[in-house]
């Protein structure tokens, strides 16, 4: 019994590793990113930002996006500044899901065309909803959901005709908290559950039906931005060991090269969250004993914390 179990261990790490992405050529880049439109919601900071300057330095045209005008033109500066051929910016705020498409309109009106979309806008809550009278209301949770999953499937429908034209791409960011549970952020990571259940279900359709269109679902786990960074404190970042802290820079361009390379989902970090998904695999109630490592005081205190540097910084993930 125990050598059968151990057999499927090994199996399965060796079929994990074997997807490691593989590297992107420069003639690659001059094929797929250079001179291409790329519509990057959530591009005010973080990953998003850093992705502009990606696409930038190999001449990408590039339209972002994000609730705040005058750091979406610090970033445009940053863009054109590293190569890009153009650089267009349209404020938006993905609350308002019903107007949201205006978004592909806008790019289509400026550019002609789309190539790619990244959908990387996320707010971002903690806390734990079974004592927290505002998690629980409805209009909270709508709105999560609005930011985080509904304007998704908005701009996706809306763009899916122009992507038809070019034989484009969507990268979806998502969480590996769409993929296992966690217990101090359960809107959050509900959101991010429908996230996959939608894009995993869309890429297998556009498969059955030999669609251009490709889809690759982002599975980020804690990815160290400047934002999360100074709203989590070093007693937060202490919590992720640190082969478990993605860099974000690292992060962009894998984002960039998976437009490339198309792959199914982008796992990064790539050690820790591929651990993660293999234990889920092995023991679904891993987890337990994963948060049994925080005592419940320690989580309180360090959820208060958050959430007061969090209002100092007016911190919404990916949707300034």
């Amino acid at each position: 019994m125990w050598k059968g179990a151990v057999a499927m261990v090994i199996v399965g790490v060796v079929l994990v590793w074997l997807q490691y992405p593989r590297a992107v050529s420069r003639q690659e880049y001059l094929d797929h990113i250079k001179d291409k439109v790329v519509v990057v919601c959530g591009a005010s900071s973080g990953i998003g930002e850093q992705l502009a300057y990606k696409l930038g330095e190999q001449g990408a045209q590039v339209m972002l996006v994000a609730r705040t005008q005058s750091k979406l033109e610090k970033v445009k500066e940053g863009a054109i500044a590293a190569g890009a051929k153009r650089v267009e910016i349209f404020p938006y705020d993905f609350s308002n899901v019903e107007e949201s498409g205006s978004v592909i309109d806008r790019a289509v009106e400026v550019f002609g065309k789309i190539d790619y979309l990244v959908l990387n806008h996320a707010a971002m809550v903690s806390g734990f909803v079974s004592s927290n009278a505002r998690h629980q209301e409805t209009a909270f949770i709508k709105r999560m959901y609005n930011i985080n999953t509904f304007s998704f499937f908005e701009l996706t429908f809306k763009a899916l005709p122009y992507l038809e034209k070019s034989g484009g791409h969507i990268i979806a960011t998502s969480s590996m908290a769409g993929e296992t549970p966690t217990s101090f952020s359960n809107i959050y990571t509900s959101t991010k559950h429908a996230v996959n259940g939608f894009f995993y279900s869309l890429q297998q359709e556009l498969i059955a039906r030999k669609s251009s269109v490709g889809i690759t679902i982002g599975a980020l786990g804690f990815i160290q931005t400047d934002d999360l960074t100074a709203v989590l404190g070093d007693d937060g970042i202490e919590i992720f060991p640190a082969f478990a802290r993605g860099d974000v820079r690292e992060c962009a361009k894998g984002m960039m090269n998976s437009l490339i390379v198309r792959p199914r989902t982008f796992t990064y970090p790539w050690t820790s969250n591929k651990m993660q998904r293999l234990l889920w695999f092995i023991n679904p109630y891993y987890h337990e004993m994963i948060n049994g490592q925080l005592p419940l005081e320690k989580a309180e205190e360090l959820l208060k914390n958050f959430k007061e540097r969090a209002q100092e910084r007016d911190f919404q993930k990916g949707n300034f």
